[in-house]
């Protein structure tokens, strides 16, 4: 039985949300381990080791909320824009780092679908995109203030219709309460998919990118609470910013890239998403920000990847968000430049969730 938005609507206000959150629990590049930072307590030893900078709480705020999209600051690292973390972890361009999130509770704690992960909490929220994107320091990074930085998308995954998430992993988001949508059939949120392969993501290093120091901006945008009145809902991002010192490099220099503040309107379709409605359709799942860099892209097209990500065209979407919307004209301006950037390589791209991580 189909259920109504109405009824959906009234069993998520009986329910009690807490403050879901979490944080990276450690990065790793080939044989190389490296915890993630304690936001709860600055005498742990691993703060003075960490290449992850430090992460909201899970408490107010714990996360980044549509009202905020166009805050450089916030959207940058969360917290941490001007607070870097001490060290940076070396990699060879074309290898890739993974990264392991850890829930703030323990709710999916030892629960099937979760990809085996008992030594701490997996990761707590089954819906949403898992974005990456890359800046460089400008050179050291431990020293760099990044809410002015412009980012590039090296990788964007919304909703995998060719996938179908785990009967586990169904259930236990049905036990949670928090029901995973589609209630059936196809359709693999990529942070389902984090979760199922035991709260993991990998980012791939474009191995053309020039040597030097770099972040990454690694984003788990949650969508099981869509946005009302309460200016407490809508998606939530949860935003790891890891420094790497990339070595071996090739000679590619990133682009201009979009400010952290423009990556996404405040009242555009990505706010305002909302999986629970009778008219949301998951093979039309809009894949939010800028393009992915067509360096990443053209590479993907290469390999013969069969990449379609529903890119829209941003004046669209600015179009659609002139109620309500508070990134006035720069929002416009930085629109335009990604239709631009999506025209030019929308032929290197055809995908449904950008370059497939793991």
């Amino acid at each position: 039985m189909m259920l109504t938005r109405s009824f959906v609507a009234l069993v998520l206000a009986a329910v009690p949300f807490v403050a879901g959150h979490g944080q990276v629990n450690r990065v790793t590049a080939g044989s190389t381990t490296n915890k993630g930072p304690n936001q709860y307590w600055s005498g742990d030893a691993a703060n003075a080791d960490t290449v992850t900078r430090i992460m909201y709480k899970a408490s107010s705020p714990a996360y980044v909320l549509f009202n905020d999209f166009d805050d450089n600051s916030k959207m940058s690292c969360e917290g941490s824009a001007r607070s870097p973390a001490p060290k940076t972890l070396k990699v060879s361009a074309g290898q890739s780092i993974n990264v392991y999130w850890q829930g703030a509770t323990g709710e999916l704690h030892g629960k099937p679908g979760t990809g085996g992960v008992t030594a701490y909490d997996p990761w707590v929220h089954a819906m949403g995109f898992v974005f990456d994107y890359i800046t460089s320091c400008d050179g050291d990074c431990t020293k760099f203030d990044s809410t002015n930085a412009g980012w590039t998308k090296l990788n964007g995954q919304g909703i995998d219709m060719s996938q179908t998430i785990s009967p586990e992993l169904r259930q236990t988001m049905q036990d949670k309460p928090e029901e995973y949508f589609p209630r059936n059939g196809p359709g693999l949120w990529a942070m389902a998919k984090l979760v199922q392969d035991g709260s993991k993501w990998t980012i791939n290093v474009p191995s053309s990118l020039k040597s030097g120091q770099y972040m990454i901006r690694h984003e788990l945008a949650a969508v099981h609470n869509p946005k009302t009145s309460d200016p407490t809902s809508g998606p939530q991002l949860y935003i790891a910013c890891i420094q790497l010192d990339v070595v071996n490099g090739g000679d590619r220099s990133l682009p201009e890239g979009t400010q952290a503040g423009h990556l996404y309107l405040t009242n555009g379709a990505f706010a305002n998403i909302d999986v629970y409605s009778d008219s949301f359709n998951p093979r039309n799942v809009e894949m939010p920000g800028p393009p992915i860099w067509d360096e990443v892209s053209m590479y993907v097209a290469a390999a013969g990847v069969d990449v379609d990500v529903h890119v829209r065209d941003a004046t669209e979407e600015a179009a659609d968000s002139t109620t309500g919307n508070n990134n006035t004209q720069a929002s416009a301006g930085s629109a335009k430049q990604r239709t631009a950037i999506t025209k030019r390589n929308i032929a290197a791209r055809r995908a449904h969730v950008g370059i497939q991580s793991h």
